[in-house]
């Protein structure tokens, strides 16, 4: 059993709210400040993550994606289909056929790789929406590794049912998404809680998502988490131990006086100090790096 812990902080990076149904930040600015305000707190705490981008963000900011590339951050890409180009898709990804998540899959993606002059490898879906085919839609177009769901989110509104799904880093499945498999395409689910216990109303399972904390959960709580989260793949043996929480670039995470760039660093800090007690290596990495940290396992 390795006695390494893969920490990767990821960020979903929206569209501004008005053209973005699903949500998004107020301006440009307020992206641009949360963007590198998050990769800041990061590096001062020597860690590192994976920014997932939807296609036109990642034009507005091609230079300042490039600059923290360079940091050691990944690029990824994100999508929301009602976001997408001129809100011609009304839809959430997993309500679309296989045919139909491809054609828009493979349009983002050119987008986005023009954006950036950049390979797209790595993919989150917007809402966890998925179907039973889009691992298999993914792998088709290219990418490589993701980490797309919440385990045991329930908001079929979303097409978002993830009820059972395995909650580990994990090879998937060509037809059903909830089950390891032996398909190239890596996913690394974003983590919760393993005791199950619910957010949102019952549809969700408690989560490291930073924007939480005020709302619903207390600073403690969250590192109350990262406690169980540890000790539950510890106790399990997994054999390819992550942590993966998420934010939004909704946020002033620049401004040192906002409570929400202060609970990021709280949290920054207390994975070291978690991972020394439980007697584990803290690997800060990007999601490509555990995908290929678990193929060379």
């Amino acid at each position: 059993m390795s006695d390494e812990l893969y920490l990767v902080f990821t960020m979903d990076c929206e569209r501004i709210a008005r053209f973005s149904p699903p949500g998004g930040p107020q301006d440009w600015n307020i992206s641009e400040r949360a963007i590198r305000g998050f990769a800041e707190t990061l590096l001062e705490n020597n860690l590192i993550g994976t920014f997932f981008i939807v296609p036109e963000t990642a034009q507005r900011h091609r230079e300042l994606f490039l600059e923290l590339e360079k940091e050691g951050f990944e690029l990824g890409m994100h999508y929301h289909a009602q976001a997408f180009l001129d809100g011609r898709y009304k839809k959430y990804l997993g309500e679309y056929s296989s045919e139909e998540q491809y054609e828009q899959l493979e349009a983002a993606k050119d987008y986005w790789e023009k954006a950036l002059e950049r390979s797209a490898e790595s993919f989150r879906a917007g809402n966890c929406s998925a179907s039973d085919d889009t691992f298999r839609v993914l792998k088709e177009l290219g990418f490589r590794q993701g980490s797309t769901y919440i385990p045991d989110r329930n908001i079929p509104k979303f097409a978002a049912v993830w009820v059972g799904a395995y909650p580990y880093a994990h090879h998937t499945h060509s037809s059903n998404r909830l089950i390891p498999g032996d398909m190239e395409y890596f996913e690394v689910p974003i983590t919760a809680d393993p005791e199950r216990s619910r957010v949102w109303g019952g549809k969700d399972t408690l989560q490291l998502r930073i924007e939480q904390v005020g709302k619903e959960v207390s600073p403690q709580q969250h590192l109350d988490l990262i406690d169980r989260i540890i000790r539950d793949q510890v106790e399990k043996e997994i054999p390819i131990k992550t942590i993966v929480p998420v934010t939004h670039n909704f946020f002033d995470y620049s401004d040192r006086e906002n409570p929400l760039q202060r609970h990021l660093a709280r949290v920054a800090k207390y994975f070291w100090e978690a991972a020394e007690r439980f007697g584990l290596k803290l690997m800060p990495a990007t999601i490509k790096q555990i995908h290929q940290a678990a193929d060379a396992f």
